[in-house]
């Protein structure tokens, strides 16, 4: 069982003991570690936080629209939603590309829906920090505002 190496395979085992293998679990812990940035400066002041570190929750279920027309995206986007909020799902990526302006605008009539008619089924809408190609969307009772009736002329 226990044969000698061959030449080949000392070479192998020489170079393996000169370069070890990284850690990449302890690497991401790291990672982790150094991207946690305080929100109060030195004074106390609030500080601003860059986009890159905010915390977006993960999507359950996401939806390419490259290669759609402005109508047939909106429909689409439409229709996951409605069968996610069937399903219990809350949180959609919507992949729609960084909104090039020789193809279509996809990416712009998906804001304006979101900004407007399903203002009331969405509580988060934002472009993802890292990647301007795609936004993450959560579904929910977005609050009602409160209806202030009119006074009444006299």
């Amino acid at each position: 069982m226990n044969e000698p190496l061959s030449e080949a395979e000392k070479i192998q085992w020489e170079w393996l003991k000169n370069h070890p293998i990284p850690d990449k679990d302890q690497e991401l812990k790291a990672a982790e570690t150094a991207s946690k940035i305080p929100l109060k400066g030195a004074h106390g002041k609030r500080m601003r936080r860059s986009p890159s570190t905010w915390e977006f929750p993960l999507p359950e279920e996401e939806i390419d629209l490259h290669g759609y027309v402005s109508g047939e995206a909106v429909a689409a986007v439409e229709n996951l939603m409605d069968g996610m909020e069937k399903a219990g799902l809350h949180i959609l990526r919507i992949i729609h590309g960084g909104g090039n302006p020789g193809y279509g605008n996809v990416k712009h009539i998906i804001d304006r829906n979101c900004r407007t008619l399903w203002k009331n089924r969405i509580v988060f809408y934002r472009t993802e920090p890292d990647n301007a190609g795609s936004s993450i969307l959560k579904l929910g009772n977005a609050p009602q505002a409160a209806v202030i009736p009119r006074k009444k002329k006299k």
